[in-house]
C-alpha cells in the first residue's frame, strides 16, 4: 500500500521531555553500572539487566515516535509500529473534529469502548466514525487535524 497522503502524530512538548528524561536515565544508570559510580554495577547479573531495559525503552520510543496517518487510494491507515489499523473508505460514515477523550487517557494507542485513539498528545483530533466493526469511532491526533480531515474528506467523494 502506497500512501498518497501522511501526517505524522503530534506530541506535546511534556511527553517529548518525558521520553528524553526517561531515556538520559537509563543511560545514566547503564553508565553507572559499568563504571562501578555509586555501587551500581557490583551484582553482574545487573549489567545484564540494563541493556534489556535500554533495548525495550528505545523499541517503545521507536514506536511511539513512529507513529503516523496515512490516506491511501481505498483507506485511512494508522500506524503506530509496528501495529497498523486500517479504515476503508466503505465503512466510514463520517469524518468530524473532537477533543472527547479526557487527558488521563494517557499517550500512544489507547482502547476507551468501541473508541480506538491514537495519541501523542491532547489536543484537537480527527474523528472517523464508522458503520461497521468493533470500533466505531477512530481518534487521531495529527499535527494539523484541520488539512487531515480535508483530505479524507476528499478522498471520500
Amino acid at each position: 500500500m502506497i500512501g498518497f497522503y501522511e501526517q505524522k502524530a503530534a506530541y506535546s512538548k511534556q511527553i517529548r521531555l518525558l521520553m528524553v528524561t526517561g531515556l538520559l536515565l537509563i543511560l545514566a544508570f547503564y553508565i553507572f553500572s559499568l563504571t562501578g559510580l555509586f555501587g551500581f554495577g557490583t551484582d553482574p547479573e545487573e549489567r545484564h539487566f540494563l541493556p534489556l531495559i535500554l533495548l525495550i525503552y528505545l523499541a517503545a520510543m521507536w514506536s511511539f515516535f513512529g507513529m503516523r496517518f496515512l490516506i491511501s487510494s481505498d483507506s485511512v491507515v494508522a500506524i503506530f509500529p509496528p501495529f497498523r489499523y486500517s479504515i476503508p473508505f466503505s465503512e466510514i460514515s463520517s469524518v468530524e473534529f473532537t477533543e472527547e477523550f479526557p487527558w488521563y487517557m494517557g499517550w500512544g494507542v489507547r482502547i476507551w469502548g468501541r473508541r480506538l485513539i491514537f495519541a501523542g498528545k491532547h489536543a484537537k483530533a480527527v474523528a472517523i466514525r464508522k458503520e461497521k466493526g468493533f470500533f466505531r469511532t477512530v481518534i487521531l491526533v495529527s499535527e494539523n487535524p484541520d488539512e487531515f480531515k480535508k483530505r479524507v474528506e476528499m478522498a471520500l467523494k
